[in-house]
Order: C-alpha cells, then sequence, then structure tokens
C-alpha cells in the first residue's frame, strides 16, 4: 500500500483562513464559493485527521513513558 502524501498542517490552515475571508467579503459567485466550500470541507477533514493522528502519537508517547517510571 502507498503510503500518504504528508500534509504541511501549516499551509493546509492558511489556506483554509484564506477560504474564509474570501466568504467573508461577500462574493456573490455562486460556483466559485461552491468550488472553494468543497476545498474548506476537504482540508478540514485533513486537519481533522491530523489532529487525530498526533493526539494518538502523544497518547502512544506519554504509554511508554508511563510504563517505563
Amino acid at each position: 500500500m502507498a503510503k500518504k502524501k504528508e500534509m504541511d498542517v501549516g499551509k493546509a490552515f492558511a489556506e483554509l483562513e484564506e477560504i474564509a475571508a474570501w466568504f467573508e467579503k461577500g462574493d456573490p459567485d455562486l460556483d466559485a464559493g461552491l468550488a472553494k466550500f468543497e476545498r474548506a470541507m476537504e482540508l478540514s477533514s485533513a486537519l481533522k485527521e491530523r489532529l487525530v493522528e498526533a493526539e494518538n502519537t502523544v497518547r502512544e508517547i506519554r504509554g511508554r513513558e508511563s510504563t517505563s517510571l
């Protein structure tokens, strides 16, 4: 199985912020809005998945440290 490409969390979050700013401007372009909304949902999902992975890694490290004491 191929390894997933690592996501740059900072860049993904910055892109999500740019999309939010675009919506705040109130641009009435429906097609662009739908495309941006879809991209925002993809970014949100990927960031959430990465956060869960990081949380699991922290738990694993804490578990190793507590058993070694």
